[in-house]
């Protein structure tokens, strides 16, 4: 069966900058161009194809704060916002690295039918654009990971309507 809906997952210890990543990708990809002071959870309409198709936007739900960083479930989470059965196509979600609802998180998005794209911000020096960033080449580094999160998302719609 495939999947229906799609989730991407950042994925890092705490404080490695999964919630400056998500901020960054909202604010390099949302139509109204403003400065974003904080990063919530909930609808965001993103222009994935700028340059390209700029009628074209999508709703993604950002949950830029980890379930385990709030001890709760994303199951249970989502359970006090919205019905089970209006579930968002699209998803992006801070996770905690091996934290006590990763597991609990992925099980419950592959339950509902989402596929899973995870990116892993790491504290190794591997010089990728997923390691943690200092603040000198901060910015790059942000833009350089919204283009990825952007190309998953992307990739993600073009294969659903071919």
């Amino acid at each position: 069966m495939e999947n229906d809906k799609f989730a991407v997952l950042i994925v890092g210890n705490q404080n490695s900058g999964k919630t400056a990543t998500i901020k960054n990708f909202q604010k390099l990809h949302e139509d109204n161009n403003r400065e974003i002071l904080q990063c919530r959870f909930g609808w965001r309409r993103i222009n994935l194809f700028f340059g390209k198709l700029d009628a074209l936007s999508c709703l993604i739900y950002f949950i830029p704060s980890s379930p385990t960083e709030k001890n709760i479930s994303l199951e249970n989470l989502l359970k006090k916002i919205m019905p089970m059965d209006s579930l968002p196509e699209l998803f992006l979600i801070a996770e905690q690295l091996d934290g006590k609802e990763y597991n609990s998180t992925k099980d419950f998005l592959e339950k509902m039918g989402y596929e899973i794209k995870e990116l892993g911000i790491n504290s190794d020096k591997t010089g990728g654009i997923w390691e943690f960033c200092s603040e000198i080449d901060k910015d790059k580094i942000l833009t350089e990971r919204a283009t990825e999160i952007g190309n998953a998302f992307r990739n993600y719609i073009i294969k659903k309507i071919i």
